[in-house]
């Protein structure tokens, strides 16, 4: 078969109808014919691959419908016309069974529609080869477009990751400072117990000991929740206010500053269907931001109400549309010109050594994962608020991991 030609067999049993069917194709560039006078020659030339059956149905061997199941057999997108000298409903219903092109009956009325139909035929089979075409190629990218996403939602996870254990030295090193001062106690009190008799004093040092322990385990709780891998989690219920003042403590201790600094106004019972340690990765960083912008503007000062630096955390949900919280601070503000770039991944405003650049780009990721939005609203020397908001979780407290 030459190339770009296609396969037409043509059977008749006439030999006179046969030379005429066939010689309507002489100059034809589309097709290259094989003139059979029986189905056993048609057989033998369909072994060889073949595009178009033009075959008439009643033959002195293998019928015309049976040489059309036999090629549909082999090739599922061959196209056939039946052309019978004794049409019936039966025969018609059979030829539609095989889903033929055409039902010709012959003599036909016009010999040159024969030709027109056959070209018809040729144009449905090359629609439907390309739309096959077009599905594998479409399948395939769409696979690769699956794997990429895959790929690109693990590297999402791993740097969402990253920048966490990024953050743990800054807490921990503010942490283990926190841990240290009732690990002395603890320390102090055990040494005492071992010279003590009075049996009273001693469940008394005791008892201290276990408060003691008590306080370290809910600073390594923090933390360790805050370092969890996000995969490990499932999707919960996220009680928002909990996982708020969760953060604001963690944050508090890792940067010695006072907890009581920061107020926290947000109401009861808001809930946002997420994995927890990402939520609360999100107000770590928006609150150790608010935080560092404070201290840099006004100093630490003294405990107590000389303090000018504020940081306040406020959560609350609008109707049945969105739960919302806010973290707003009185630092240095942002510079208009650079508010479109802080959510850009490696874009700080911290001398170098200070930031990764990452933290604002993360909790993007997160919220806009969980459905949510983020902005910023921000003025020089007036401070900056960061506003979020989740879709409701109407479910609540009751819900269960999913």
């Amino acid at each position: 078969m030459g190339e770009g030609r296609r396969h037409l067999v043509i059977v008749d049993d006439e030999p006179v109808i046969l030379s005429l069917l066939s010689s309507m194709f002489d100059d034809d560039e589309r097709v290259r014919v094989t003139a059979c006078l029986n189905g056993t020659e048609a057989l033998q030339a369909m072994a060889s691959g073949i595009d178009l059956l033009l075959t008439d149905k009643n033959l002195p061997d293998v019928g015309g419908l049976e040489l059309a199941r036999r090629a549909r057999d082999s090739h599922p997108d061959v196209q056939i016309i039946i052309i019978t000298g004794y049409a019936s409903l039966d025969t018609a219903l059979a030829a539609m069974e095989l889903d033929v092109f055409d039902y010709i009956v012959k003599p036909p009325r016009d010999i040159h529609d024969v030709r027109r139909k056959v070209h018809q035929a040729l144009d449905k089979q090359q629609m439907g080869r390309e739309n096959r075409r077009l599905m594998a190629s479409l399948t395939q990218r769409n696979a690769e477009l699956e794997a990429a996403l895959a790929e690109i939602k693990e590297v999402q996870a791993e740097l969402i990751q990253s920048e966490k254990l990024a953050g743990i030295g800054t807490l921990a090193a503010g942490i283990a400072h926190e841990i240290s001062s009732p690990l002395f106690g603890v320390m102090g009190l055990a040494e005492a117990i071992v010279d003590e008799d009075d049996h009273e004093l001693v469940r008394g040092y005791a008892k201290e000991i276990v408060d003691y322990s008590k306080s370290i385990k809910d600073i390594v709780v923090q933390l360790s929740g805050y370092s969890r891998t996000a995969e490990t989690e499932y999707f919960t219920t996220v009680d928002l206010g909990k996982v708020i003042e969760d953060a604001a403590k963690l944050v508090a201790r890792s940067l010695s500053f006072d907890p009581g600094r920061l107020r926290i106004e947000a109401a009861p019972a808001l809930y946002v269907n997420a994995r927890t340690s990402e939520i609360q990765q999100v107000f770590v960083n928006l609150i150790k931001n608010a935080v560092e912008a404070a201290v840099e503007r006004h100093g630490r000062g003294e405990a107590g109400p000389a303090f000018a630096g504020e940081v306040v955390l406020a959560a609350g949900q609008h109707g049945d549309q969105h739960v919302w919280a806010e973290v707003r601070d009185n630092g240095s503000g942002i510079a208009a010109d650079r508010i479109g770039a802080i959510f850009d991944p490696f874009y700080t405003t911290k001398p170098a050594g200070r930031g990764t650049g990452l933290g604002l780009n993360i909790v993007y990721r997160i919220v806009t994962k969980y459905r949510g939005q983020v902005t910023v609203d921000s003025e020089v020397g007036q401070g900056t608020t960061f506003s979020l908001r989740f879709p409701v979780d109407a479910d609540g407290p009751e819900s269960t991991d999913r």
